[in-house]
């Protein structure tokens, strides 16, 4: 009697197996979307996102993006995840197909050289990936309208900007996106910036041979603190560094 006296207690007060307390997963997001029930998948997903992104991997915070990205119901939204998949996650599984999603979407709007720099650097970047056919035949349909466009402008503030920056030459405040050994993943992350309206450099620290992506020089913190918070609102992960009077460029974005 007391064995299965004991097997009850046990039986009753045994915890759950982990997965029973790990709330909602990804693949039941993606079961759900499977089954065209958007709006469970939608709901799903915001739980995971609020009970579960602490302890995400790597691999499962791009998952979480791609998905959110494709479920929000705003176009606008959507593209800043797709963004930020290309931008903080290069070489990622789904760092192709959001160029895809942001070509087309640039094309939809009329805006054929954005959409022109998407395909393309997929074709670039991601030579392997089997929406390359998919960039290329878009690329050869809309040629003859490409060509067709006016060359593009110089951004009218070129200039003021260009010497704004170099009064703030002094400044040792600046904005880190990334720090990379290979200078090739650098250039990458720089050219899609460059692409999202930023002006990126390249540049080194003494006694470090990673390269670094950053934007903006500021004498002030608080200078700084406010180009962070603006990046971060995008959906960009940054770092706020105070080393910029020391750093030496290692070329331009191409």
């Amino acid at each position: 009697m007391k064995t299965v006296a004991l097997a009850f207690i046990l039986l009753v007060f045994v915890p759950p197996p982990s997965s029973a307390q790990e709330g909602p997963s990804l693949n039941e997001v993606e079961s759900l979307l499977a089954q065209g029930r958007i709006m469970e998948a939608r709901e799903t997903l915001e739980n995971w996102w609020t009970t579960r992104i602490s302890m995400a991997s790597r691999t499962d915070r791009q998952r979480g993006i791609w998905l959110r990205g494709k479920l929000t119901v705003d176009p606008s939204m959507a593209e800043l995840d797709f963004r930020r998949l290309i931008l903080e996650f290069p070489g990622g599984p789904y760092s192709d197909d959001a160029l895809v999603r942001l070509g087309l979407s640039a094309g939809l709007r009329g805006e054929l050289r954005v959409a022109q720099a998407f395909f393309g650097s997929l074709i670039r970047d991601y030579p392997s990936s089997p929406r390359v056919p998919e960039a290329e035949l878009w690329l050869r349909t809309h040629a003859r309208e490409i060509a067709a466009l006016p060359p593009p402008s110089e951004p009218p503030a070129l200039e003021p900007e260009a010497e704004a920056e170099s009064r703030d030459e002094v400044g040792g405040f600046t904005v880190q996106m990334g720090a990379f050994r290979s200078l090739e993943r650098a250039r990458s992350l720089a050219d899609q910036l460059r692409e999202a309206g930023y002006r990126p450099r390249l540049v080194r620290t003494p006694g470090n041979d990673l390269a670094r992506v950053r934007i903006g020089r500021f004498i002030s913190r608080e200078g700084a603190e406010a180009q962070a918070r603006g990046l971060e609102g995008l959906g960009f992960e940054v770092t706020l560094v105070t080393d910029a009077g020391s750093e030496e460029r290692v070329g331009e974005p191409s």
